[in-house]
């Protein structure tokens, strides 16, 4: 199976710390796998650590403050998956998560997106949560949902955002 691959090209975390965040995805209190280029919704501070927050599935109209972008470093500890599309953070470990900041810029592989039915992903489209850990592309803002930001380019196989 092909996991989402993600980029941080010009995200704010990547020069300021201060956007950055240790994560464990637990939703409904169990510890679960996450694909990087994926969204998360912070929760309370791990009773156990300080430093980690407990992640839960997004909802579409999520505050886009209290959601980060999961982007850990690809560590392989299996010494035969070799393509980044294999790496998925498994279930109980700790994440790093990205804040968005407008202006900053992201990009991942379609497995991170919803995209619109029978349409490919294309520049000037909108990225939006949904109640789902993946990103949902729309020609318009749905009612009720949180815009993330716009695709402003389609780079090879990733999708390039600039949040909003």
């Amino acid at each position: 199976m092909a996991y989402a691959i993600v980029r941080t090209d010009k995200m704010h975390g990547t020069d300021n710390a201060a956007d950055l965040v240790s994560v464990r995805y637990s939703p409904s209190a169990t510890d679960t796998a996450i694909q990087n280029g994926n969204v998360v919704l912070l929760g309370a501070l791990d009773t156990s650590n300080r430093e980690v927050y407990v992640g839960a599935t997004p909802a579409a109209n999520s505050a886009l403050g209290s959601v980060v972008l999961i982007a850990t470093p690809e560590v392989m500890a299996d010494p035969t998956k070799r393509s980044l599309s294999e790496f998925i953070n498994a279930a109980g470990t700790v994440s790093r998560g990205y804040h968005f900041r407008s202006g900053s810029v992201f990009s991942a592989t379609a497995e991170a997106f919803t995209a619109i039915s029978g349409t490919a992903p294309a520049i000037d489209q909108i990225v939006e949560l949904q109640a789902d850990t993946k990103f949902k592309l729309v020609a318009t803002l749905t009612s009720g949902s949180t815009k993330v930001g716009t695709v402003i380019d389609i780079d090879g196989d990733f999708i390039v955002v600039r949040v909003a």
